[in-house]
């Protein structure tokens, strides 16, 4: 596969129904975790998931490894009945954590920088990916009748190297961050 069919693809995902609702079902998880991060107290969850933030460094196979599960989550979802409600919880759940994780680090004394070093900017990479992903599971459903990333592998492969790339930056910016 060449590299002009494979931007291809990704542009023709990019405007299919399908990939467009989970951009919305992601928006809204993005929405209830923004506000239920906002509402967070010290001894909250959220904060303490936040605060995982922090240990990075040294766990930069779990950032990776995590990474690499969230879109792995997409054939796994297409596996359950009916997949694309499943789909759009995956995509619902990660702008919820996003956007959870995002809202409490801003709400810390030193995290705006560290929140968008560390969450912000490697999401640029991950949750596309994860978009991505559940958009192809969809649409190889919807076309051949059953779940299967037979012909689109390569820009799956793509989707998960894009996702452990953002773990890899995420590692490497609070590396920085606290050095």
């Amino acid at each position: 596969m060449n590299r002009q069919r494979i931007l291809g693809f990704f542009d023709d995902l990019a405007r299919s129904p399908a990939f467009l609702f989970l951009c919305a079902v992601f928006l809204c998880g993005a929405v209830a975790g923004g506000l239920t991060g906002l509402r967070a107290a010290e001894g909250d969850g959220a904060v303490e998931l936040a605060a995982m933030l922090d240990a990075l460094p040294a766990q930069a196979i779990k950032s990776v490894l995590c990474a690499l599960l969230w879109v792995m989550l997409a054939p796994l979802c297409a596996l359950l009945r009916p997949a694309p409600l499943f789909l759009s919880a995956a995509a619902a759940a990660r702008g919820f954590v996003l956007a959870l994780t995002l809202a409490v680090g801003l709400g810390q004394q030193n995290g705006m920088l560290l929140t968008f070093g560390a969450a912000a900017l490697p999401a640029a990479l991950s949750v596309p990916a994860l978009l991505a992903a559940c958009a192809m599971v969809w649409q190889s459903g919807e076309a051949a009748g059953r779940y299967s990333l037979r012909v689109c592998r390569v820009p799956f492969v793509i989707c998960l190297l894009l996702a452990a790339a953002g773990a890899l930056l995420r590692v490497a910016f609070a590396a920085l961050w606290q050095a």
